[in-house]
């Protein structure tokens, strides 16, 4: 595992009992990570992004397909670990500040 980011989206995940999959290690890490929460355990997607566009393109084509909850939101976080921030995400794909 290589790359700042990787080693913080690592720690940060073993201190939430986030599950991060295999695929995670296989290249570094960007600043923009999303956690799926529609199982029961909390899921890193092991894609991470390093612009906002690329996340947003990610979240329209295929986080999309996700049923949203009763407020209207789908069931995934995004973490931005350059800011450090944390957003949810609207049904429409809307990021919002948390």
């Amino acid at each position: 595992m290589k790359g700042k980011y990787s080693k913080i989206i690592q720690e940060y995940c073993e201190a939430e009992a986030i599950y991060v999959p295999p695929g995670f290690k296989r290249r570094p890490a960007s600043h923009l990570a999303v956690v799926r929460t529609d199982d029961d355990h909390p899921k890193l997607v092991a894609k991470t992004f390093f612009k906002k566009e690329d996340l947003n393109y990610y979240i329209s084509s295929i986080l999309s397909e996700l049923q949203p909850n009763p407020e209207g939101e789908l069931p995934v976080r995004v973490i931005d670990f350059k800011e450090n921030t944390h957003f949810k995400v609207a049904g429409n794909g809307a990021l919002i500040p948390l």
